[in-house]
């Protein structure tokens, strides 16, 4: 067993090998490589021009932002669980104000320690009450903006019970859950070894009109993630379950909400014959192939 001092060193190097490091590794070049390529022809057509009193261009001012957000990505694949699990044992029995300040002074100084906290504050354990409902407000106001997607519980609630009173409404919610899941499964075997490795379990659909509080409760953003485990399924991200009640809200009809996601391809089209062209004298000038007039 491991305690003391090298227990807490050990907590907080336990987060630096991220599941994400290698793509973070070449997304960075990749931006430093763009970022280098546009500073050497913006330097040259400065250079061409002559006027060497004339301001220097700035080089890739972009290549800030993306740098930032190549961080935030790989920051999302770090391994914070088992480290935040552990920081709010230790911290259970301290009031919400002090916990923060606590693990601060167990962590070790430098950019071990910086990293592991910024994981850290905004765990439910420790970040304030306040800005977490600030957070969320800001959230809400930005998503109630023209084309925002956010939607309340009570109103994805009624919009899903009238759903399953409308004929084959209950079996086009699930086949487009089941649609964006292979559409999922797909992008992310195509992404790295170590994630091809790990199999999802299988779609959580909707099971009733018993079902909707359940199914809108693993929705929850603070249930596990994104894509939360229920009961060996897998819970489908909140935006798709917005993005389908916006749809049906729209348009109401089953049929006509089935051709506008086939429109946007968030359904699988339905086989078409293929149609061939028959100059028939007295009949019309399309028709299925297996409509095809006999003649001798």
């Amino acid at each position: 067993m491991i305690y003391a001092d090298e227990k807490v060193r050990q907590m907080a190097r336990s987060l630096l090998p991220s599941t994400g490091r290698k793509e973070a590794r070449e997304s960075r070049a990749s931006v430093h490589r763009a970022a280098r390529h546009e500073s050497r022809r913006e330097l040259a057509t400065w250079l061409r021009a002559g006027d060497l009193d004339a301001d220097v261009p700035d080089c890739a001012p972009w290549r800030g932002p993306e740098i930032r957000q190549v961080k935030c990505s790989r920051r999302e694949g770090d391994k914070v669980n088992p480290f935040i699990r552990w920081a709010t044992a230790r911290t259970r029995e301290l009031p919400r104000e002090e916990r923060l300040d606590h693990v601060r002074a167990l962590l070790p100084p430098g950019i071990i320690g910086e990293h592991a906290l910024e994981h850290l504050e905004q765990a439910p354990a420790f970040e304030d009450p306040l800005q977490a409902a600030r957070r969320e407000r800001r959230r809400q106001l930005y998503a109630r903006k023209p084309g925002g997607d956010w939607m309340d519980r009570g109103e994805q609630a009624q919009l899903l019970r009238a759903l399953l009173l409308k004929p084959y409404g209950h079996a086009t919610f699930n086949e487009f859950l089941r649609a964006r899941y292979d559409a999922t499964t797909a992008r992310d075997l195509r992404a790295s070894r170590d994630r091809q490795r790990a199999t999802l379990p299988p779609h959580r659909p909707l099971l009733g009109m018993d079902d909707v509080m359940p199914f809108l409760d693993s929705l929850e953003p603070g249930a596990g993630g994104p894509h939360a485990r229920n009961w060996g399924t897998w819970a489908p991200p909140p935006q798709w379950v917005c993005l389908f009640l916006h749809r049906f809200k729209q348009y109401r009809r089953i049929a006509l909400l089935r051709e506008v996601l086939q429109d946007e391809d968030l359904l699988p089209s339905p086989y078409r014959p293929q149609r061939a062209r028959f100059n028939v004298p007295g009949q019309r000038a399309w028709q299925d192939a297996s409509e095809r007039p006999l003649h001798p």
